[in-house]
Order: C-alpha cells, then structure tokens, then sequence
C-alpha cells in the first residue's frame, strides 16, 4: 500500500499539479507570531545547513511581520557573525537584548562577537550580564573565562610591541598566530617562550591548543598531562584532555577526567553533559541517564539534557519515560519544532496514533518545510486508513525534497538540535 501511495504523490509531482499559495489578508497578533515563529525557525535550520544568506533573508521576513522580535534578531545576529560582518551582529544583539533585557543568550553571543573584535572590556561585561541573568549558564561562564584570559594575553602581546625588551619575532606574534590560524608558526612561537619560561601555564596550555588544531592529539594529550602534573586541580585543563580522549576514541580516559572536574567542580553541568555523552559511547545506559538527571536538578532549564534523557529512553523503548521528558521540555520551548516531532514519535511508539497526529501536525505547521514532519504524519495517516490525508502528505514531502534538490550536501545529524534559536561559536 505505501508504495501505491508513494506511486501516486509521483504521479502527481510530476504531471505538474498546481500548488496553493497562502491568501495572505488581516493577522491577529497570534497568527503574526506563529508565521514569524515560523520563519525564524526555518532560518535557524539553514544556518545549521550554512545557508547564511537563505537564513538572512528569513529571519528578515519574521522581523518584518513581528518587529522587535527578540529571538529573530538574535538568530540574524549569529548569521551576520557567520559572515564576519560583526558590527552589524552587535547591532542585531543590542537589539534582541531591548526588546527582551534578560535574554541571556544573546548578552552572551554579544559577548562573544566583542572578543573577535578584541573590545575584551566590553566581553567581559555580556558575559557577566548573561551569567547574572542564568547563573547555570556553563556555556556563558566558558565564555566570560575566555575573554578575561584572551584579555591577559592581548595585553602581554601589547606590552611585547610596545617595549624595547629583547624579545624574538615569533615570541612576540605568537598568540596573534594562533588567532589567526597560523599554526605552525604559533607551535613554534609558543616552544619558544616555553623554552625562556617553562613554568607559563597559559603559554603551555595554548600550545596543547595549537596541537589540537593541527590534529597533533598524542602531543596535546601530553602537553595537557604536563600541565596536570604541575597543577592536578585545574579543571579546565582536565576538560581540555577529556575532549582529546574522546576525539581519539578514549572513552574510558575520558570518562576519568570528568569524573575529576566534577569533583574538583561539583556543580559543572557541563562536565555532567560531556560525561554523559562519553557513558553513552560506552553503552553504559544507567550512567547516561544518571548524568542527564543529576544536571537537571542542578539546572531544570538544560534544555539539551532533556533531549539526550529522551533520545535515550526512546533508543530503550521507554515510551512513558521519554513522554515524560518530551513534555517538560516542551514547557520551556512551546513553540519548538523538534519537540514536537520527537514528542509525536513517542507517542507513535505507544501506538497513541490521535497523539501523535496531533504533534506533527504542530511540527509541520511550525515548519512546513520539515519533510519528516510529513513523512511521519502520513505514516500515521495510512496506518488508520486515511489514504487520501496520507497521500496529501506525502506529496508534500516529496515537494520539499524536489524543491531542495542541490542543496543537500550537509551533514544534518544534529540539524534538529538547535533549530529555534542558535548562538555564536566560540573558537575555543
């Protein structure tokens, strides 16, 4: 029966059906909303699939149809960050932050487009504000150390430039190098001043950087352990050598780093997270679960723990569980397309089909460019024997496929973790 149907949307694709435009008229401020939600949304996915200027144009639409819309302007801020345009990524910040003041992400993103412009003050003064507003906030704390440590080093290089101390050309460059991608010229540079200073722990630990960047990892690995050896209780060094391990596929070592950095920091939810990511590698399904739970006590609002608790419990056919999970989430984001879908998978899991029709309904209205959205939708369809709903869906799913044809060539793996609402990377 599927294949009749697909047979048939075919048929129709291709014999050039016509389609139906949106009679566009009078919104309440509702309907203004959900069409700006809309448009937000569908341009955050494309700066996952890095269609910078498909995303612009969007998020443009939404501020059209809802000025001052705070999550528009943050979203078009990161985009205008992705393209280096960073003045106007600060215009688009302090915007977002007028329309809604606690928005932390955004004090955070702005923070974050200062230090790429060196303005390391005024970093420093977002990510606080962006701490104060969410004191759980790991991503905005990472940052703020970030701009006070870049700070130290921008300052060091200055005074380099500026003395008449007799100090070698790669010395003086050296953190200039690594910002800018120079590698092996930093790698150099940075053994130098180790060499004259080998007691530099910040010197060395960018050296453990640089290695990673160039893909050195047995050299970052030990860089960081001579670090460790030296100071057992810095855990951001610690951290540093977890990631390594798990980029080499040490999970055992990995696991026993952040297992320290939670104990020399209890409250690190991050460690928490990254831990149980490595558990979940190990197929260590008990600990996974303990480590996402023990982070939402820390910090109920961790929106990305709720989504690999419910991905875990759904991988277990925990359908009950991962409800549960979808649920609460879907209390902090209501509008959030992911949840939706994931909440309607759930629920097709239980065979609880009116449920489930119900959450991709909501997925696809969201996001009506979302294929599985449509695909899981006329699923459901066909299951109760609602061919010609089902049939409709499917044609659907088939006109966003044709309409994308070319432009697939990304990896959307966790395209579906960050739709809503995305944030500037930092380097480090």
């Amino acid at each position: 029966m599927k294949n009749i149907l697909i047979g048939i949307c075919l048929f129709l694709c291709f014999t050039g059906c016509a389609s139906v435009s949106e009679k566009t008229g009078s919104r309440s401020e509702s309907d203004k909303y959900q069409l700006a939600m809309e448009f937000n949304n569908l341009g955050a996915s494309y700066i996952n699939r890095n269609m910078i200027d498909e995303a612009i144009i969007l998020f443009k639409r939404a501020l059209i149809i809802k000025p001052g819309f705070a999550e528009a302007h943050n979203n078009l801020g990161v985009a205008f960050c992705r393209k280096e345009m960073f003045d106007d990524a600060i215009t688009e910040f302090k915007l977002a932050i007028e329309s809604n003041p606690n928005f932390s992400r955004a004090h955070d993103n702005l923070g974050v487009v200062y230090r790429n412009k060196k303005m390391f003050e005024e970093a420093i003064a977002a990510h606080t504000l962006a701490l104060k507003i969410n004191p759980k906030d790991v991503g905005a704390q990472r940052n703020l150390d970030l701009a006070m440590e870049e700070k130290k080093l921008y300052e060091k290089n200055h005074i380099y430039q500026t003395t008449g101390d007799a100090v070698s050309p790669g010395n003086v460059s050296a953190y200039r190098q690594y910002t800018r991608g120079f590698y092996d010229k930093a790698e150099q540079s940075f053994k130098k001043i180790l060499q004259e200073n080998p007691d530099d722990q910040m010197v060395a630990r960018y050296l453990g950087h640089t290695y990673v960047r160039k893909g050195m990892l047995d050299e970052a690995i030990e860089m960081y352990k001579q670090i460790i050896l030296k100071d057992p209780d810095n855990a951001a060094i610690r951290f540093d050598l977890a990631d390594v391990y798990v980029r080499k596929g040490f999970y055992n070592e990995a696991i026993s780093e952040y297992e320290k950095v939670i104990t020399i920091n209890p409250g690190d939810t991050h460690a928490f997270y990254k831990l149980g990511e490595a558990y979940t590698r190990k197929g260590f399904f008990d600990k996974a679960v303990g480590m996402y739970n023990k982070i939402l006590v820390l910090n109920p609002n961790f929106s990305e723990a709720y989504s690999k608790l419910g991905d875990l419990y759904m991988q277990e056919g925990l359908y009950d569980d991962a409800i549960s999970v979808w649920e609460k989430l879907l209390e902090l984001h209501p509008a959030s397309v992911n949840v939706h879908l994931s909440l309607g998978l759930a629920y097709a899991g239980k065979k609880m089909l009116e449920d489930s029709i119900r959450e991709f309904r909501k997925a696809a209205k969201a996001n009506p460019g979302d294929k599985d959205a449509l695909y899981r939708l006329a699923l459901i369809y066909e299951e109760k024997g609602m061919i010609d709903e089902a049939v409709a869906e499917y044609k659907k799913a088939l006109h966003v496929d044709s309409g994308r044809k070319g432009t697939m060539g990304f990896d959307g793996v966790s395209e579906r973790k960050k739709s809503e609402n995305v944030f500037v990377k930092s380097d480090n």
